[in-house]
């Protein structure tokens, strides 16, 4: 049984590589749907090849399906390695593939509307675990290249930053907890104290929801926070979004809003809570994913989903490692990636001249 799975699974993989190869032949970069094939990049701005001496050659990418789900979790059964349309085989070729999440930085920003809505309606506990959860999700061990901040917006004219980038899942979650802090006798003692939280437990709150202008000032953090990041060389960004409404203060027009998230670099995700928020406006700020939720209850789910996604976003990468097999000229590397029906590949050009033998992976 074992031989004919093993068969079976190496017929399929062969013919996927044919069909792959007579669609490129015909110019057809995604013949198949969205979440019927995989795309093969390496990050932006980067060739993601590099050779070295005798024989040896790296290469650096990402692996998602074409409708822009990450893929990640693949070892060397997932992936075929060619040099001008052949395979190359592993009895001429030391070779490796491993995940290499660690050298890719993932920033992201969690943006908690605390409203008056949202305070009022009771349903703060619930979405402060649900956030919890994300914190610990995302900023878990294992995940060595996230770091997140935690915002909270009302109606007033700028974003409160509980926690700035971080790695530390205590200091972030003792961060939230902030939120939970009494030090008043009722909301009214805090009116001329924009500093201290109030007996709900929360920082005083401006009633309205100054939804479109957080958006913009949590994605202009994203930016910066790219920016100063010089020694990172792939990086990549996210802002989740939570709000259980509309944007009340018109600080920020919508179109404003709408256009800073459709041009922003950076992936959004949203989640909106109860009946008085509009779907279509959370669809298009967040681009990327829009959960809604009928009840408290739901944000769970809805906050384990996004984290899923932006720790797959780091663990999607991946670093080819072999020897070739050539001595001489340019050839074209192409690494074919399968996961289950899925399939996608990636062509790079490269100089073997000089290349002799004795190559070795450390």
């Amino acid at each position: 049984m074992w031989a004919y799975g093993r068969s079976m699974r190496y017929f399929l993989r062969h013919v996927g590589l044919v069909l792959l190869s007579l669609i490129t032949a015909c110019g057809q970069t995604e013949p198949l749907t969205a979440e019927q094939c995989l795309s093969v990049a390496v990050p932006p701005g980067s060739e993601g090849l590099i050779t070295g001496l005798p024989a040896r050659i790296s290469l650096f990418f990402s692996v998602d399906t074409c409708g822009g789900t990450p893929i990640s979790g693949l070892d060397a059964t997932h992936f075929d390695i060619l040099e001008d349309g052949q395979p190359v085989s592993p009895f001429e070729s030391e070779r490796r593939i491993q995940p290499k999440g660690q050298k890719y930085r993932m920033s992201s920003i969690l943006l908690l509307d605390v409203s008056g809505s949202v305070l009022k309606s009771g349903q703060f506990p619930q979405l402060k675990s649900a956030a919890a959860a994300y914190l610990k999700r995302v900023l878990s061990g294992t995940e060595e290249g996230q770091r997140v901040a935690v915002m909270t917006f009302d109606g007033r004219e700028n974003v409160q930053l509980l926690i700035d980038f971080t790695n530390d899942s205590v200091a972030a979650l003792a961060a939230l907890d902030t939120l939970d802090v009494t030090e008043c006798s009722v909301n009214a003692d805090c009116a001329g104290f924009s500093d201290r939280r109030s007996c709900a437990g929360w920082r005083c709150v401006d009633n309205s929801t100054n939804l479109n202008g957080a958006v913009v000032q949590a994605l202009d953090a994203l930016d910066s926070r790219a920016a100063q990041e010089k020694t990172i060389v792939w990086k990549d960004s996210a802002l989740v979004l939570f709000t259980d409404g509309t944007d009340q203060a018109g600080r920020v027009q919508q179109f404003t809003a709408f256009e800073r998230a459709r041009t922003t670099t950076s992936h959004v995700f949203a989640v909106g809570l109860g009946g008085e928020v509009e779907g279509s406006v959370l669809r298009a700020l967040g681009k990327d994913g829009y959960w809604p939720a009928s009840k408290a209850e739901e944000l769970g789910d809805a906050f384990a989903a996004i984290a899923s996604k932006v720790t797959g976003l780091a663990n999607r990468f991946y670093l080819l490692e072999y020897c070739s097999p050539k001595r001489s000229g340019t050839h074209t590397l192409k690494v074919v990636a399968t996961d289950g029906a899925l399939i996608g590949g990636l062509s790079r050009t490269f100089d073997a001249t000089g290349f002799t033998s004795g190559c070795q992976l450390e």
